[in-house]
């Protein structure tokens, strides 16, 4: 058998690609029985790893390659760039799949490369399978050894990792996972362009065995102008570098403040596309294909991740120093002269101490990348988690009842489905919190079995548990538009 650099050389000079130094290096730390945290900077290519570490699996050289990220906007839209180098040849094998809390070809695991959520894969890990999940709250029983046996059997890359440690318990669910599997000697990879060092510590405390590759051999010609602006030169600015013929992206931080700007320009007769995170997967499917092609983007944070285009020009409200720099790597991508805007706080979802401190830096350069005071891990639920992957004592019914007493074991908040009515199947469920949740369900309903029910009693403080031992598929909304997505 050929050895890894080998296979990855390969790829390289079958596809007239450019060799990276920290690609390989990866690899052949791979193949020493190390792990490995790749800081590289956005547009480097990282993702060459799951091409190549594919094209191992069908050389016999892993079993499979499972590529974890932390949005499902974003898992769409690896997965189909995966299908179209299956298409043209560039992976060799067919079985390529992604696997999310709306979208099942790969439910556990089985396919040689599967794409997933950080969310899908804590679950599957952790004797949860998130297929079966309402069976196992109902006491019908779950297949949880096969996806673990996937799992155990199968190389392991978290993307954008960095992301989760912007809330607790994300943040402790990647920990416990990592420290899971690079226990059982399973090989794992940890990507991001923006992870700091006290990330990297934390990675390399509960993880073993871990490497730093520092991808420094980065040459694209790339020159960027950094500017503030004042909030009413937003709008004519985007227009005009739009009539320049120029792609331009304008990024706020939340979802309300993208849509009212949306609403603007589409009034003013223009046909920008618009991205967040309350769209069903078809509409986001089919809009974050748009937003790859035309010249005038809106968007929230979901264009940070893994989101693999480059506009001439960005305008966006001001954010943390990690968040800045991934939203700017989506300028001048390849190469060139790219132009980005800063635009004032408008004072929600980001710390406002943080986000000054980057304001007051900025001077014609993007910020240098701060180290965060990251929340400690929950030990107890670290705990919890390592004695549910290691006995074999432990099963399905014990993992519900930790899952019952803190509502979620991956997100500070759970997730629930909202569905507009008459659409009542996954392709059209649109992903909630369990306020926003609990506000439609009051006032609209839920649904069963594809039918709705009004006056449902909650049996319990999580309304995600409720609906899961009772079989409720989600919540009925209001207002749901296919380009505007729902306003909640």
């Amino acid at each position: 058998m050929c050895s890894l650099r080998q296979i990855y050389e390969d790829f390289i000079r079958a596809n007239n690609m450019e060799d990276r130094k920290a690609l390989r290096e990866t690899v052949e730390l791979l193949e020493e029985g190390k792990n490995v945290i790749l800081r590289a900077p956005t547009g480097y290519g990282k993702t060459t790893l799951t091409r190549v570490l594919a094209n191992a699996t069908d050389l016999g050289y892993f079993d499979r390659v499972i590529h974890v990220l932390p949005l499902r906007s974003i898992v769409q839209d690896l997965y189909n760039k995966l299908r179209q180098d299956v298409q043209r040849g560039v992976i060799k094998t067919k079985s390529v799949a992604a696997q999310d809390m709306d979208f099942s070809d790969s439910p556990f695991f089985i396919q040689k490369v599967t794409v997933t959520t950080l969310d899908t894969f804590v679950l599957n890990l952790f004797k949860l399978p998130a297929i079966e999940i309402g069976k196992a709250f109902q006491n019908l029983g779950a297949h949880y050894e096969l996806p673990r046996g996937m799992i155990y059997s199968s190389v392991v890359l978290f993307d954008e990792f960095h992301l989760l440690g912007e809330e607790g318990r994300p943040l402790t669910a990647g920990l416990s996972a990592i420290k899971a599997l690079t226990t059982a000697g399973v090989p794992v990879i940890v990507m991001s362009a923006t992870l700091d060092h006290k990330l990297e510590e934390l990675i390399k405390k509960y993880g073993r065995d871990f490497e730093t590759v520092e991808a420094k051999d980065f040459h694209v010609r790339r020159e960027l102008t950094v500017m503030k602006i004042s909030d009413d030169v937003i709008l004519p600015l985007a227009i005009r570098r739009y009539e320049e013929g120029k792609r331009v992206l304008v990024v706020f931080n939340t979802r309300v403040e993208a849509i009212e700007f949306y609403r603007k320009l589409r009034d003013l007769g223009y046909s920008p596309v618009l991205l967040h995170s309350k769209f069903n997967r078809i509409d986001r499917t089919r809009l974050l294909e748009r937003a790859l092609k035309e010249r005038l983007v809106i968007s929230t944070q979901v264009i940070e991740a893994g989101v693999d285009t480059s506009f001439d020009v960005l305008i966006t409200e001001a954010c943390p120093a990690s968040n800045l720099i991934q939203r700017a790597g989506r300028v001048a991508r390849y190469g060139g002269k790219g132009e980005v805007y800063v635009f004032p706080f408008r004072g929600k979802v980001y710390d406002k101490d943080e986000v000054e401190r980057v304001w007051n830096s900025l001077d014609g350069d993007l910020p240098e990348l701060e180290e965060k005071n990251y929340q400690q891990p929950d030990h107890l639920m670290l705990h919890n988690l390592s004695v549910i992957d290691h006995s074999v004592f432990v099963n399905t019914t014990n993992v519900v009842k930790l899952f019952e007493e803190i509502c979620n074991i991956v997100r500070e908040s759970s997730i629930i489905m909202g569905f507009p009515v008459g659409q009542y199947d996954s392709d059209h469920g649109v992903p909630l919190t369990e306020n926003e949740a609990l506000v439609a369900m009051r006032k609209n309903g839920v649904v069963k079995d594809g039918k709705e029910i009004k006056g449902y009693a909650p049996s319990s403080s999580c309304l995600q548990v409720s609906f899961l031992k009772d079989g409720i598929d989600g919540v009925i909304i209001d207002g749901y538009d296919n380009e505007t997505g729902a306003i909640i």
